[in-house]
């Protein structure tokens, strides 16, 4: 799917924000939903207003220094989005039940590893995109909800990308996946983790995801050329 090029971008921009939370307000109540949405479209447009001068100021830099990109994203990652929600709704509720305590967290990880990899190929892709807020849905009750962020570029045409964003028992909003042309990632990406888990098992479907990022990071290091980089990661 040709937009997905787009998507990557955006999880770029996703993955690039300074270090912000995206935390509800410290309030002793549950806010009302208008107070909810409130606060949801300051956060991130405050956020995004931050990805567009990052990819701006730090591209060049990130693209010569894969480890300062990587540090960057890996300090940021954990407090944006909800990798375990991401990888259960990828393999489905009834698989990741299965799966030991371990075998999670494994599995957590080389999501969050993919996650970045397609923050790096996306990173090669800007050209000038501005992303703002445009829209925000919250399901207070539900703890649910949409933001939609309007990605305006100088060389395509603008295209509006979705984040399904999750409230956590930190009373934290947290991305879990995101949208393109009314197709989720998780919607394409789901059938064929199932379809390694269910026929060909757990290590073979970690396999897959570790191969995968393994060799993208060799490949971006090599291009690097620096020495200096070799024993820090993803070097």
């Amino acid at each position: 799917m040709k937009n997905w090029g787009l998507g990557r971008l955006f999880i770029a921009a996703m993955m690039s924000l300074v270090m912000l939370p995206l935390c509800a307000a410290q309030e002793d109540s549950v806010p009302a939903p208008e107070d909810a949405k409130a606060i949801v479209h300051t956060q991130f447009d405050a956020l995004f207003t931050s990805v567009t001068h990052q990819l701006t100021n730090n591209q060049e830099m990130y693209l010569s220094n894969p480890v300062a990109y990587y540090d960057f994203l890996t300090s940021t990652v954990i407090n944006l989005w909800d990798s375990s929600s991401t990888t259960r709704a990828l393999v489905g509720k009834s698989h990741y039940k299965k799966l030991s305590d371990q075998q999670r967290l494994s599995l957590i990880a080389a999501v969050d590893q993919t996650l970045i990899r397609y923050a790096f190929e996306g990173l090669e892709s800007y050209g000038g995109q501005v992303f703002r807020v445009a829209d925000v849905v919250v399901n207070e009750k539900r703890g649910m909800g949409w933001v939609q962020v309007l990605m305006e570029s100088p060389i395509i045409p603008d295209i509006n990308l979705d984040i399904l964003i999750k409230r956590n028992d930190a009373n934290a909003w947290q991305a879990v996946d995101i949208r393109v042309k009314g197709i989720t990632y998780v919607a394409i990406k789901k059938h064929k983790y199932r379809e390694i888990l269910e026929e060909q098992g757990f290590n073979a479907l970690m396999d897959n995801l570790t191969d995968k990022n393994t060799d993208f990071f060799k490949a971006v290091c090599a291009g690097a050329n620096n020495p200096e980089l070799a024993g820090s990661a993803p070097c």
